[in-house]
């Protein structure tokens, strides 16, 4: 699965809206659901910022960016999560 699909893409940044399933065996993408929200496996319990620094690592070796690209900017205690990347 190509994350590149699923970003909303603008000009400078790209959006990108995922669920979170913490306390997994390893961090992958499971499925696309409905709206066009990734749900995302996490190995992490979401405890001390460890699922959100797993997501973000996750998401920077898949898109082949630097991690201090991607914010996430909405939901941070919440499973649901919106994603910003600067390209």
């Amino acid at each position: 699965m190509n994350l590149f699909d699923y970003l909303d893409k603008k000009e400078t940044h790209s959006f990108l809206n995922i669920k979170v399933i913490p306390n997994s065996s390893k961090t992958e993408v499971v499925w696309v659901m409905d709206n066009w929200v990734l749900k995302i496996k996490s190995r992490w319990i979401p405890e001390n910022w460890k699922v959100n620094l797993e997501i973000i690592d996750f998401i920077s070796k898949e898109l082949k960016i630097n991690k201090k690209n991607i914010k996430i900017i909405s939901w941070e205690t919440s499973r649901n999560k919106l994603i910003k990347i600067d390209f």
